[in-house]
Parts: C-alpha cells; sequence; structure tokens
C-alpha cells in the first residue's frame, strides 16, 4: 500500500527488535541502533541523508520513545528518493468534506466523507468493559491483538478509498493510553447545513470514562472546527456533582432526513441530555429500553439497530416494553423496511 502512495520501502529483518526512528526534516535522522543505519544507507538504499545514533532510554527521550511523530518534512534538496510508480487512482473520486451538502443540495442520510483513527494501542479497556457485555477476552497478547486491527483497519480504509469514500485518517500513540479511539463516532458528530438549515455543526459529547475523554485532541478539535464554524458541546456534563452522559452516535441513531433520533437508555444514555440534543439539533427523539438475554441494558444503541437510507435493522426482541416496542417499530416503518434480527443475531454485531 505504500509503495502505491509512491513512496519506497525499506524492509528490516523480522529478528532486529523493533524501536522507533524519528524523522527531523532536512534529511536527518535520529535512530536507536547501528544495525538500522547499516539498513537504511545499505548500496541499494535510496536515502542519501545524515543520521544520527542516539540512546533514547534516558530521560530527555522519554516521551520520544513512545512517539511516531514527523516533526517536519524533509528537504526535498537533502533527501533523494525514487519513487515507486503509483496505481491509477479511483475514478470516481469523492468530494472533499467542506464542500458537501450546501442548502441548495438535496438532504441525503449517507455520508462521502469519513473520519478514522488508526488503532494504535487497541486492546481491551477495563474501564469500559464493565457495562459493555459485547467485549470479549481473547487468548492473544495486546500486540497481537493491536497487530490484528491495524491489519483490518488497512484492509477497510482500502475499501472505502476503493469506493471512492473520502477518509480522513489520524493516529493515536500508544502513550495516550486511548485503547478506544479507533470509535471516534462516540465523541462527536457532525451536521453538514442541508440537515440543521444553518451553518456547519459539530457538537462534542459527554464521555463516561476518563480514557475516553482523552481520545478529545487538540489536532483533531482543531481540524472539525476549521471545517464546521458553528459548536455545540454538552461535555460539561461530565464535571457535574452527578455526571452523566451521552456518547454521540453509539447511543443516538440518526435518521438524518426525517431528523429523528433513537436511542436506548442507559448509563452512557442519559435522557435529559438527549432531550437537550434533540431541542437544540431540532430532531425528534425516541427513547427506549433496551437489554440483552440476561437483561443487562444494551450499553449503546448501535449494536441493537441501525437505519439506512431506506432499511433498518432492529433488535426489536430486546426492546421488553410492548408499548415502546411498538412505538418504537410504527415510527421505523413510517420510512424504513424493518430487518428484526434476534438477539443471537446482535451478539454477532448483525445490528452495528
Amino acid at each position: 500500500y505504500v509503495s502505491e502512495l509512491g513512496l519506497h520501502v525499506i524492509p528490516f529483518p523480522p529478528e532486529l527488535p523493533l524501536s522507533p526512528i524519528f524523522n527531523l526534516g532536512s534529511g536527518k535522522l535520529l535512530v536507536p541502533r547501528v544495525e538500522y543505519v547499516n539498513i537504511i544507507q545499505s548500496e541499494n538504499s535510496p536515502f542519501k541523508g545524515t543520521i544520527e545514533i542516539i540512546n533514547y532510554q534516558g530521560e530527555a527521550y522519554s516521551f520520544l520513545r513512545e512517539s511516531s511523530l514527523v516533526f517536519r518534512s524533509p528537504s526535498p534538496d537533502s533527501i533523494s528518493i525514487q519513487k515507486a510508480p503509483a496505481k491509477a487512482k479511483p475514478s470516481n473520486k469523492a468530494v472533499v468534506w467542506s464542500k458537501r451538502n450546501s442548502l441548495e443540495e438535496p438532504k441525503t442520510h449517507s455520508t462521502n466523507t469519513v473520519l478514522m483513527v488508526a488503532p494504535v494501542g487497541f486492546r481491551t479497556n477495563p474501564e469500559t468493559a464493565v457495562d459493555n457485555q459485547f467485549m470479549k477476552n481473547l487468548p492473544n497478547t495486546n500486540d497481537e491483538i493491536e497487530n490484528m486491527a491495524l491489519k483490518e483497519f488497512s484492509v477497510f480504509h482500502r475499501k472505502l478509498t476503493d469506493a471512492g469514500v473520502h477518509c480522513v485518517v489520524y493516529s493515536s500513540e500508544r502513550f495516550h493510553d486511548t485503547p478506544d479511539a479507533v470509535f471516534p463516532n462516540n465523541w462527536f458528530s457532525t451536521h453538514p447545513t442541508s440537515e440543521i438549515n444553518g451553518e456547519y455543526t459539530v457538537v462534542f459529547y459527554p464521555m463516561k470514562t476518563t480514557s475516553r475523554r482523552a481520545e478529545r485532541r487538540r489536532i483533531i478539535i482543531s481540524d472539525l472546527q476549521e471545517i464546521y464554524p458553528r459548536e455545540i458541546s454538552f461535555t460539561h456534563w461530565e464535571h457535574c456533582d452527578f455526571p452523566h452522559f451521552l456518547e454521540s452516535t453509539g447511543v443516538l441513531i440518526m435518521d438524518r432526513i426525517n431528523r429523528i433520533a433513537y436511542a436506548t437508555l442507559s448509563e452512557r444514555c442519559y435522557e435529559k441530555i438527549a432531550q437537550r440534543w434533540a431541542q437544540r439539533l431540532n430532531y425528534e427523539i425516541v427513547l427506549f429500553h433496551a437489554t440483552d438475554v440476561h437483561g443487562r441494558p444494551i450499553y449503546h444503541t448501535n449494536v441493537m439497530m441501525s437505519v439506512g437510507t431506506s432499511v433498518a435493522v432492529v433488535c426489536l426482541e430486546s426492546v421488553a416494553d410492548p408499548k415502546e416496542r411498538e412505538y418504537l417499530e410504527t415510527k421505523l416503518r413510517k420510512s424504513h423496511a424493518i430487518i428484526d434480527i434476534s438477539r443471537k443475531q446482535m451478539d454477532d454485531f448483525c445490528g452495528n
């Protein structure tokens, strides 16, 4: 994949201990081992810059040791790379996110642009596992789990871009200690002008756990604020005497065309915040209770239902109250064909 982007790849042998290499720009690299120098400056290598060996174990490099940030781009005059021929780009180009859905355009439910966060540091999160009964313990090590997630992420990213979807990609670092950062949809949502009849809007949400709040990194927020001039935040609910939460599109399943949001109440979806959200964004809110086979509240609505342009997938069996279930089904049928799944299918993520 990297080669297809036009970059030259210098492979390291698997037996070589893995340590970060830092690009300081102007063709200068910092490396931790002499073996790295021998490989990077080998006879067939395209790298023509300078390399300095630094011991990362000291206190001065304690931050760098777990960072993969590129500080600045290398100068074209100081480094010469023979680019590999790149494959042709998909013909159906995606429109950049700042240009779509003006007031003159028709309302759409689906998007042509997504924000993705690479699952660096992905692992089981004991904080969120408390009320997430869908989380499974694997026999693999954390490094193995992270590696599997990164491979899946790469394949998914390729499929989206091949289909013409514009992907805005970020990455966390292990030292951030945000194992769930791959799910950024839980802490913000975006709304084009055609949806809210006003300015481009970004909404920030209160998160239940400390590790998930740390996912709100300044670089991502700043980029969102450049595109979305109107900002609504409910994060102050995290700091109340009795904190409450509303974890964005994890708990709010939006029918953006008909302006209806569906939400199952849980520790991560507080009724009062959901109602205030609906008032601020001019949505109708449909609230109900959903449980798993053991009677435990479902932590996020998006594991038991999803709403598409014309089809809705929902586990009606998980809504025990007959009146709530009838009302939910009635609202959905007014605009969507319903695919009703069982709790077993929900456990296999058919509703997500």
